[in-house]
């Protein structure tokens, strides 16, 4: 019984370790950067767009469509703060509806999971705003995911080039911003690293917490099991026997959501069966069905069913989306079997299930393809101007992204 004791107290004393660990300055440096990035950019797209007085397209109930997940914006405009509204558009609307009203306020809300307005309504017991409480909630998780991509990015790489790509990936243009607005990217990054870290360490219970927390936060966050499977199967892992709860944990999670989806509008997958976005097309479909009945013409309208002017740059970002990561592939594979497993798998399926023009968006949350491609960069004196040039470029693309956002144009 003593000796129970005893393996159970140093079992938890591993485990949550590190809740007692001090951050390195060096893991502060791109955090604070990125955070400063953010803050920056909400001042200035306050002022470019005078959200003071004028306010942003989602402010206006004359502008935006008239459908029962936008309603929300204009519910709380006497009661919310104009700042925090420089972070809340497009599906802002579906996160803020659940949260107030739940999922039965339209069966179209089933496409969106439960983690963030869950998390959303911890924040709001204090703040008793929900555009403000979801407002705070990405831009904590928006930042906190940076050093922990970092530290990660340090096992396959060194401590100056993971600095570089932990810049690279936080200030890309669509992280930046979807890390930032009311959306799930920040999220998703902090539960998804946080599990890999865990992983890496060999915390048993820490990875199975947040592997399920990552299945409820995006639907794609189920295919984290996927390392958990490669490490458990090629490694020789300690406690190896009480992995298995670990890598059940994102699987038991979706399942818990199918059920409760089962239970309130008896569909297992009422995920899949929202009519909203099914004419977008997805990669597969634009294939399929797109080329092989309009032939070229299709690329006209490859972004139909979109409820406003895409941005500019979407057409290149969408093929890189595409080409990029495909090049990149064999490349992680090399670096580490789970990593690329992992890649692999989130990649094919983004293809498969996303719609094409959120492919960017999607992609780019995507880690491993960040730390792959921080290989290829050299670092010396004669490429620093390039990479800080670059990370300007990369800013200033992120904040026009934004300003694109709040006036109502489709961005990802």
């Amino acid at each position: 019984m003593v000796y129970m004791d005893f393996s159970c107290s140093k079992f938890f004393e591993e485990e949550f370790s590190f809740f007692k660990w001090k951050i390195p300055k060096r893991l502060l440096v791109p955090l604070l950067i990125i955070l400063v990035g953010k803050i920056i950019g909400a001042l200035l797209v306050y002022q470019i767009l005078n959200i003071g007085s004028s306010g942003t397209f989602w402010m206006d109930p004359s502008r935006y469509e008239n459908l029962v997940q936008n309603q929300v914006f204009s519910e709380a405009l006497n009661s919310t703060p104009r700042w925090a509204y420089a972070f809340v558009g497009w599906d802002s609307a579906w996160y803020l509806s659940i949260l107030t009203k739940g999922y039965g306020f339209s069966p179209q809300s089933y496409a969106f999971s439960p983690m963030f307005p869950l998390i959303g309504k911890f924040f709001n017991l204090f703040f008793q705003n929900p555009i403000v409480s979801l407002a705070v909630c990405s831009m904590l998780f928006g930042v906190l995911w940076v050093p922990l991509y970092q530290l990660i990015a340090e096992k396959y790489m060194t401590k100056q080039k993971a600095l570089i790509s932990a810049l690279i990936f936080g200030l890309s243009p669509y992280v930046f911003l979807f890390t930032t607005v009311e959306y799930t990217e920040g999220l998703f990054l902090f539960s998804t690293l946080f599990c890999w870290y865990c992983l890496k360490k060999n915390k048993i219970a820490s990875t199975a917490g947040f592997a399920a927390i990552t299945a409820l936060t995006r639907i794609s966050g189920v295919i984290v099991a996927v390392p958990l499977i490669s490490d458990f199967i090629l490694k020789k892992i300690p406690r190896r026997k009480y992995w298995v709860p670990a890598i059940l944990a994102p699987v038991i999670a979706f399942f818990a959501w199918l059920l409760y989806s089962k239970l309130t509008v008896n569909d297992f997958f009422a995920y899949m069966h929202v009519s909203e976005w099914s004419s977008m097309y997805t990669l597969p479909t634009f294939i399929a069905d797109g080329i092989s009945n309009k032939g070229v013409y299709v690329f006209q309208n490859a972004f139909q069913n979109v409820s406003g002017p895409t941005v500019w740059i979407a057409p290149v970002a969408v093929i890189a989306a595409l080409v990029i990561p495909a090049f990149l592939l064999h490349r992680a594979f090399k670096v580490d079997k789970s990593l690329g497993l992992y890649f692999f798998f989130s990649y094919v399926g983004i293809l498969i299930l996303g719609a094409l023009v959120s492919l960017p968006r999607y992609i780019s949350v995507l880690f491993p393809i960040w730390i792959v491609f921080t290989t290829f960069i050299p670092v010396n004196k004669k490429t620093a101007i390039v990479f800080i040039a670059g990370l300007f470029v990369s800013l200033v693309l992120g904040y026009m992204l934004w300003i694109d956002f709040l006036s109502g144009k489709f961005v990802g």
